[in-house]
């Protein structure tokens, strides 16, 4: 019994710390440099057993995503410069992450991104991604082509800066 109270703990500290780190970065993404959401995710990172470059990398990525909402394509320029920065296994997470949101967007995913986006899941035994493409239909378009929406335009805007 007491254990179980113990698990509950860690479980309710570790939530507070993700809000926490949700609340930070959509304060620090529209500007600045996020230095608090950054602190946090450390921090998350090791007391929740989490790898440490996924967590920076996902914070980098969602406050690119928070500057470039707020139209401050500089500040989302130089998150994405830090994400460039961090091991490229936790990028490559993020960039699948950014093209799993892209598809939730808009319902849809071109098929060979679809396809990509499901290889990588599985390769990594990421069967969580797997699952949220779930909803996602893959669809044979047009080369040219492109989804549409925040997630997709941000997509266009910041990996070029990432690969």
């Amino acid at each position: 019994m007491m254990n179980a109270s113990w698990v509950d703990l860690a479980d309710d500290y570790l939530t507070r710390q993700q809000r926490a780190l949700a609340e930070a970065v959509e304060s620090d993404g529209g500007f600045g440099e996020g230095g608090r959401s950054f602190r946090i995710a450390e921090h998350l990172a090791a007391e929740g057993g989490l790898h440490r470059s996924d967590v920076m990398a996902a914070t980098a990525l969602f406050l690119a995503y928070t500057a470039f909402q707020a139209g401050n394509l500089d500040a989302a320029q130089g998150f994405a410069r830090r994400l460039r920065g961090l091991d490229p296994g936790s990028v490559e997470l993020v960039f699948h992450l950014m093209r799993l949101e892209v598809g939730r967007e808009q319902g849809w995913l071109p098929r060979t991104q679809y396809d990509d986006l499901l290889a990588y899941a599985w390769r990594e035994n990421r069967f969580d991604l797997a699952q949220r493409a779930g909803d996602i239909q893959a669809r044979d378009v047009d080369p040219g082509a492109a989804p549409v929406g925040s997630w997709a335009e941000l997509e266009r805007t910041l990996c070029p800066l990432v690969a």
